[in-house]
C-alpha cells in the first residue's frame, strides 16, 4: 500500500481534526508539524506523537514528507503554498487559498509546472446531505432550477475574532481586513458557495450586495445580504450573519425547481434532507414533504483521503485551485458590489 506522508504548517484549531483524520486513515501518516508559536507546535506534536519544528524550511526540506497541509491566517496561505510547491511537495491548503485571484492563478500554474496536487480544504462538500442533494439535482428530480436561498446563521462569541472557536490560540487576525480579507462571508459562507456549486453546477454571473459590521468591533463584515444571478437565469438570495442570537439553522440552503423543492440542512446538524415533489418518484411520495435519512460521515477523513489518493495517483486534487478561484471570485464581487452600491458582473 502506498502511504502519503503529511507535514502540517499551522497548529491552531483547524489542524486538530485534520491530524486525527490523517491518523485514522490506513494510507496516510503524519511526519512532522510546524508553527511559529512553539507552544502550539509542541502541543500538537505531543497529541500526534510526531516531531515539531518552528522552522518551516526544516519541514519543507524533510524528504519523509510528500504533502503539506497549510492552516495559517489567510494572508499567509498563498505564500506558504508557493513555498510548498517550489519544494516539490503537494499542497493541501485551507480555504480561501489566497486573497486575490491573481495569487490563485499563479498557484494553479505552479502546481501544473511542478506536477504537484494543489488541494483546497472545503471539507463540507463531503457531507452526506450534499451527496444526496447532488444526486437528486443531477437526476433532474427537481426539474429546472430557477431559485436558490442560502443562509449562514451563526451565533459566534465576540471573542471569536481574537481566539477563534476553540480559544486554542490568541491572534486577532480574523478581525483585521488586511490579514483576513473578509469576515463571515469569506470565513463561513465560502463553504456553502462551494457546496452549492458541487450540488447544482450553477455558475454565478452577477451579484448585488449590502454588508456591514453591525455587532462586532472588527474591520471585516459580520453581516451580509446578497442577490445572485446564475448562468441559466436562476435567481438566488444569501443572508450571512456571524452573531445571530439563537441561531440554529446554521449553514443551509433551499433549491427551487419546476418539479420540486429541496431543503438542504446544515451538514453538522442532525436534521434530514427534505424534498417536496409534484409527482411520485420511487419511494418519495408526491405533494408532501418527505425526509431522507442521511449517513454520518467524517468529512475531514473524506477530504484527506481524497487528496491523498490524488497524490498517490499523480492526479489533480478533487477540490483544487479552480474551485477556490470560483468561490473567491463570487465573494470578491459581493464585497465590490456592497462597496460600490451596484450590481457586479462576473467575467
Amino acid at each position: 500500500m502506498t502511504v502519503t506522508r503529511f507535514g502540517i504548517v499551522g497548529c491552531g484549531s483547524a489542524a486538530v481534526p485534520v491530524c486525527q483524520a490523517i491518523a485514522n486513515l490506513p494510507d496516510t501518516t503524519l511526519a512532522r508539524v510546524h508553527d511559529v508559536n512553539v507552544e502550539l507546535a509542541r502541543d500538537l506534536s505531543e497529541r500526534c506523537n510526531v516531531p515539531y519544528t518552528t522552522d518551516v524550511n526544516e519541514l519543507l526540506n524533510d524528504s519523509d514528507i510528500d504533502a503539506v497541509y497549510l492552516a495559517v491566517p489567510h494572508d499567509l496561505l498563498a505564500g506558504l503554498a508557493r513555498q510548498v510547491l517550489q519544494a516539490n511537495k503537494h499542497a493541501l491548503v485551507e480555504k480561501p487559498l489566497a486573497l486575490t485571484l491573481d495569487e490563485i492563478d499563479e498557484l494553479i500554474a505552479l502546481a501544473e509546472e511542478k506536477q504537484r496536487a494543489l488541494g483546497v480544504f472545503y471539507e463540507m462538500r463531503y457531507a452526506d446531505s450534499f451527496r444526496q442533494a447532488r444526486e437528486l439535482v443531477q437526476a433532474k428530480r427537481l426539474g429546472e432550477i430557477f431559485g436558490v436561498k442560502m443562509q449562514t446563521l451563526i451565533d459566534k462569541k465576540l471573542t471569536y475574532w481574537n481566539v477563534g472557536y476553540s480559544g486554542r490560540s490568541a491572534n486577532p487576525w480574523r478581525g483585521e481586513k488586511k490579514r483576513a480579507g473578509g469576515g463571515v462571508t469569506l470565513m463561513n459562507t465560502s463553504h456553502l458557495l462551494d457546496a452549492l456549486w458541487y450540488v447544482t453546477n450553477l455558475q454565478v454571473t452577477r451579484v448585488a450586495a449590502e454588508s456591514g459590521t453591525l455587532v462586532a468591533h472588527v474591520e471585516v463584515e459580520d453581516t451580509l445580504a446578497a442577490t445572485l444571478r446564475f448562468h441559466n437565469g436562476a435567481l438566488g438570495s444569501l443572508f450571512a450573519g456571524a452573531h445571530i442570537v439563537g441561531a440554529h439553522a446554521g449553514e443551509a440552503f433551499e433549491i427551487y425547481g419546476t418539479h420540486g423543492t429541496l431543503r438542504v440542512p446544515d451538514p453538522y446538524s442532525d436534521e434530514p434532507l427534505e424534498i417536496f415533489l409534484r409527482t411520485r418518484w420511487n419511494d418519495i411520495p408526491a405533494a408532501t414533504w418527505h425526509m431522507l435519512p442521511r449517513a454520518s460521515v467524517n468529512v475531514f477523513e473524506r477530504a484527506v483521503q481524497d487528496f491523498a489518493r490524488a497524490v498517490q495517483n499523480n492526479a489533480r486534487a478533487p477540490i483544487n485551485g479552480n474551485d477556490a478561484r470560483r468561490v473567491l471570485q463570487i465573494i470578491l464581487a459581493m464585497y465590490r458590489a456592497a462597496e460600490e452600491k451596484r450590481a457586479v458582473n462576473l467575467q
